[in-house]
């Protein structure tokens, strides 16, 4: 239950993105708003309105939702329609405006596209790292690894099987060393596999594995600082000014297409300048063709040197599986009516924690929330009678004892509703100095009777008090009683929801945050010392362990996440010099130590 709870928090693209637009729609270029009809911030020379087709794509761009990459694509391709419909000399002034603030939108979007997708390349490579170095760290992971993938590498030393008959396979040999194993890049790797143990050779490989990983992982960072560093610069001194126009949008537009081309090596990027009436073609070669292209060769690296699959790491335990499940039900056969006893007892149980702790309390609620409560059940008709019954007795004995009429009488009755007995209690004082005679005689037990019903009145008001205070309190007597139920299925919500999502608990949860933390501090020691400025792999490589941090930072509560993350993007920002970023991380380990938790 703690979704309900927990929001994700937003990635470091898509934070750029809000930053960007927002620049790009604050920009001070005079236009009367109700000239486009939306949220244009362009100078308009003409009366006329835009194209239709133009004026639905900055409706949809402008909107304060940000559009996915399919919605996006749709624009482009309206977009690229209407440059075929029209030519430039067809096209007002009003249009060519529009579309450069639609350019200028989309490339901002296409840019926190192409970073998003870099990102979460760049994560699952270094998660796959990450697991060679936890396996690489000890002698028992090389060998477990060693014993995991051994079916696998004889499955893989096996002849064809159109050539494996059965006189060869009869005649067939364990595999040597050298096909069991991946070779060496040297001439002399049959040699040196030879006399090499398998336990080096193992380790060998995973040494390879994780290095081709680091490398495609540091070309990723490079790209990744590279879009940071130059991404787009609408809040730029030089944009961002009383005489920006047209032509200063078109030229920011252009130069981030040329260095979105750059940094997927498209060729036309590197020869000539892209002019702003191919941009949305080539905005669409970029999200069709090129970013599926780079997700497959993130793809075909990882086939090769990603962690082994779930099955092959897994069939050594599911080796004990039967035994094991043979074992347990002749357990269970063994003690067949215990079995069910504790199972019955279990179902009982469950039962009863959800009817009587959950839906019974709710249900209770639901009651008093529409009928007020349940209280004592003293009606208030009863109070007013025993009231006016006992000024009616205590009149009738100051009639009686006092010989009492008309004032006198009205009175004692004012008296007895404000709660004075005086007169009662000096008749019975009185009474008292011969209690025998007076018993049968006299009043003394009059006054008893008449002191008698007092107390029963007093005691009617009491309940009657304490009723109207149960009312009162009766939801929240229901909340107390319920929470220790809701407090159970929020930890077990909980647990479940990181059970199922993979999340990191507990020690996994602080080893992430720790080995994080760590991992940006030692690149930002690492980084050259000779310039203050981060090259672009280590701006990339500091985004890449900033953006695991970004999602520990999900189970943190809302009055704490915020200044962890305001933290986070000072690290991000590329503005900041490398000294600054290193005091950013010392404050963090300051104020939230070494296992993530806040100091107050």
């Amino acid at each position: 239950m703690s979704f309900l709870f927990y929001t994700s928090t937003p990635s470091y693209a898509s934070e750029q993105l809000s930053s960007h637009l927002s620049s790009l729609s604050t920009l001070p270029i005079t236009t009367p708003p109700s000239e486009l009809s939306t949220s244009s911030a362009l100078p308009i020379s003409t009366a006329s309105k835009p194209n239709h087709k133009l004026e639905s794509a900055l409706r949809d761009l402008s909107s304060t939702k940000h559009v996915n990459r399919e919605k996006l694509i749709e624009v482009l391709q309206s977009l690229n329609e209407s440059h075929n419909d029209l030519t430039t000399t067809e096209k007002n002034e009003l249009d060519q405006e529009v579309e450069v603030e639609i350019l200028s939108r989309s490339i901002t979007i296409v840019w926190k596209e192409v970073l998003q997708s870099l990102l979460d390349d760049a994560l699952r490579l270094d998660e796959e790292r990450s697991w060679w170095e936890g396996s690489l760290n000890s002698r028992r992971g090389v060998g477990l690894y060693l014993l995991q993938t051994m079916p696998h590498r004889i499955y893989a030393a096996l002849p064809p099987r159109s050539k494996l008959s059965k006189p060869e396979f009869r005649s067939f040999k364990f595999p040597p060393r050298e096909l069991l194993f991946k070779p060496l890049r040297t001439r002399t790797s049959t040699a040196i596999t030879s006399i090499t143990s398998p336990y080096n050779l193992t380790r060998r490989e995973m040494l390879l594995s994780k290095k081709e990983l680091i490398s495609k992982r540091d070309e990723l960072a490079n790209k990744i600082g590279i879009l940071a560093s130059q991404g787009p610069g609408w809040s730029s001194k030089s944009i961002s000014t009383a005489q920006t126009g047209v032509a200063e949008l078109r030229d920011e537009t252009s130069r981030i297409l040329n260095v979105l081309c750059e940094t997927l090596d498209i060729p036309s990027a590197n020869s000539t300048k892209i002019s702003i009436q191919n941009t949305p073609s080539t905005l669409l070669n970029l999200l069709q063709k090129q970013l599926p292209k780079e997700g497959e060769s993130i793809n075909k690296v990882l086939a090769i040197h990603s962690r082994p699959s779930p099955l092959t790491r897994l069939w050594l335990p599911a080796l004990f599986l039967p035994p094991a499940l043979y074992v347990l039900t002749s357990a269970i056969v063994r003690n067949k009516a215990w079995m069910k006893e504790q199972v019955r007892n279990a179902r009982e149980t469950v039962k009863g924690f959800i009817v009587q702790w959950v839906w019974e309390p709710l249900e209770g609620i639901g009651k008093t929330l529409r009928g007020g409560g349940e209280g004592l059940g003293v009606a208030p008709t009863t109070v007013k009678s025993d009231q006016e019954s006992l000024e009616r007795m205590v009149l009738d004995l100051g009639r009686d004892y006092y010989h009492l009429s008309g004032p006198d009488l009205d009175a004692l009755s004012v008296k007895i509703k404000t709660g004075d007995m005086e007169e009662v209690l000096r008749v019975y004082e009185k009474e008292m100095q011969s209690p025998v005679k007076n018993a049968l005689m006299g009043s003394l037990v009059r006054t008893l009777l008449i002191q008698v019903q007092k107390t029963k009145t007093d005691l009617s008001l009491s309940l009657l008090s304490l009723d109207h205070l149960l009312r009162s309190q009766q939801l929240t007597f229901a909340f107390v009683g319920l929470s220790p139920s809701l407090l159970i299925l929020y930890g077990l919500g909980g647990w479940l929801r990181g059970v199922w999502r993979g999340e990191k608990r507990g020690k996994g949860r602080k080893k992430q945050y720790f080995d994080g933390l760590r991992s940006i501090e030692r690149l930002l020691i690492t980084s050259p010392k000779d310039v203050q400025e981060m090259t672009n792999k280590d701006r990339g490589l500091v985004i890449i362990s900033v953006s695991s941090l970004r999602t520990w930072a999900t189970g943190l509560p809302g009055n704490s996440r915020e200044s962890f993350m305001d933290d986070l993007r000072m690290i991000e920002d590329p503005s900041l010099r490398r000294g600054d970023k290193l005091r950013v991380v010392e404050r963090i380990w300051r104020c939230w130590g070494v296992e993530g938790k806040r100091k107050v």
